[in-house]
């Protein structure tokens, strides 16, 4: 049986021509944003950024390895969540590596992802990421779907999905 995945060379090198994630060992090409998807990150982005305290880096689109995958230099996942939000200490510490933030994707598992669903998402395609965030040490998942405005928060570590509404808060317990 053939090895899933990829050597990370070869990832950075097929990443600097075609946008794609890693899930499970598999390539899923990634398809262009159209411009409602971006504001509504934007404005995300920013409402996070404004809440998040110090201890806390936020970003959108940013591509994360796990980093025992990224040691041995074989990737089977490289995931690019709508937003992400790393512990500042540990990003602080990947950071100070040489050059790194400039070559490499970020080797870091985030505390929180969010990914905004559009209208082509499949739910098969969605469920299998959130199991992966999930396998891979994310702590806390909102999958947002502004056709409905409903988040759909999923939690390491529990079995059940919350439902949220447009009437409900959305907090980012228990980070």
């Amino acid at each position: 049986m053939a090895r899933r995945g990829m050597a990370l060379e070869e990832f950075l090198e097929r990443s600097a021509q075609e946008h794609f994630e890693l899930i499970d060992g598999e390539l899923h090409p990634m398809s262009p944003s159209v411009l409602a998807h971006s504001i509504l990150i934007k404005r995300l982005l920013f409402a996070l950024s404004a809440a998040a305290s110090d201890q806390w880096e936020v970003f959108s689109e940013t591509t994360f390895i796990a980093p025992e995958q990224a040691a041995s230099n074989w990737l089977t996942d490289s995931l690019v969540p709508d937003l992400l939000i790393f512990d500042k200490v540990a990003f602080d510490r990947l950071r100070a590596e040489p050059n790194y933030v400039l070559t490499r994707p970020a080797a870091l598992i985030p505390a929180l992802v969010a990914e905004v669903l559009s209208p082509t998402d499949r739910q098969s395609d969605v469920s299998r990421k959130v199991q992966r965030y999930l396998a891979l040490g994310v702590r806390l998942i909102w999958i947002i779907d502004p056709q409905v405005q409903q988040v759909t928060v999923y939690r390491h570590g529990s079995n059940q999905a919350t439902l949220l509404s447009s009437a409900d808060t959305l907090t980012a317990e228990p980070l």
